[in-house]
């Protein structure tokens, strides 16, 4: 008879490994079960129109300040899969306007501003899951001949469960205000969203942006669930930076009738081109105060007359405030 001591170790062998094959085969089934929604169920697009109404903080500054700004804003995005589990969208928008300006020199003036924008999100989704993405824009500001470039990039994030959505961002900002300075933020939000219905969300949240703190609120509602859906939609946000309040019509256009609540986690995220203007401007009212008294000079260590100097700004954008350093345009007399 030939010996079987080995048949009980190779069969053993051979049932863990079938088990483990079939564990990973199962493990594998429930992840593509878990993750196989797509990342952007079709080609689709949207849509929005709005009006604004900003209430800026003075940022300490007690002299030359945006007080106001109200205009409206056009805005919208195309979103398109790539492959199953990744999307891509690119925003574009428009802004204009006028804003209530106060000035020691010139009293009160109304700036004309155009604003335009564009951006882009490519991200990772699964609409039973989440997404996970980058994302960034540039827009350009011109308030009154004085040209403002802000780039903004980052990280965002969503996490789907039920009738709840959370969202973050984190990232930086890349402020360039026309020839004299230059500035650099650190950005993030959080933000939550219920949904009372499948066309009706609320929705709340912080932010902070160009060192300053403010939460927001806001609500959408979906007036039909075809193809091509219209809702209504309006926002305020409030804290350090001012108060901003904006309220119009955004317009859905997909391949097949949803609810909001799908279009959402289906198709397109936020645009988010103009969001920050209010924190925006409050930052420029910083850079643009004035020496709080004249400077006084004495022309020589002899001679104890101080005589009035002028001052050059000495700005500090990182921290959208201003300081004044003097500048004596004729030399000491050294006797």
């Amino acid at each position: 008879m030939k010996p079987t001591h080995w048949l009980l170790p190779a069969a053993f062998a051979s049932l863990v490994a079938g088990q483990a094959n079939a564990a990973d085969a199962l493990d594998s089934q429930q992840f593509e079960e878990r993750f196989s929604g797509e990342a952007v169920s079709a080609l689709n697009a949207k849509v929005e129109a709005g009006g604004f109404h900003i209430s800026f903080d003075d940022n300490g500054n007690n002299d030359t300040n945006l007080e106001s700004a109200h205009g409206y804003v056009v805005q919208g995005a195309v979103s398109l899969p790539i492959g199953s589990q990744f999307g891509l969208q690119i925003d574009a928008g428009t802004m204009h306007g006028s804003a209530d300006a106060d000035s020691p020199f010139f009293g009160s003036q109304e700036l004309d501003i155009e604003a335009y924008g564009l951006g882009g999100h490519l991200f990772w989704r699964d609409p039973g899951t989440g997404l996970l993405g980058v994302y960034a824009h540039q827009t350009e500001y011109d308030i009154e001949g004085v040209d403002i470039t802000h780039r903004r990039f980052g990280v965002s994030g969503e996490a789907y469960l039920g009738n709840f959505t959370l969202k973050g961002f984190g990232g930086q900002d890349h402020v360039k205000y026309d020839s004299f300075a230059d500035g650099t933020y650190w950005a993030a939000s959080g933000e939550v969203d219920f949904y009372f219905t499948d066309d009706f969300m609320v929705k709340a949240g912080i932010e902070h942006s160009f060192n300053s703190t403010s939460g927001f609120a806001g609500i959408e509602a979906a007036f039909s669930s075809s193809n091509v859906a219209s809702a209504l939609f309006a926002d305020v946000s409030f804290g350090e930076a001012g108060t901003t309040a904006m309220a119009g019509l955004r317009f859905y256009f997909g391949q097949e009738a949803k609810s909001l609540k799908r279009r959402h986690r289906e198709d397109d995220p936020d645009i988010n081109l103009f969001d920050n203007f209010g924190a925006l401007g409050s930052c420029v009212n910083g850079l643009n105060d004035l020496p709080d008294e004249p400077v006084l000079m004495a022309k020589s260590m002899e001679r104890a007359l101080p005589r009035m100097m002028p001052t050059a700004p000495d700005y500090d954008a990182d921290n959208c405030d201003v300081d004044f350093k003097p500048y004596n345009p004729y030399p000491m007399d050294p006797s």
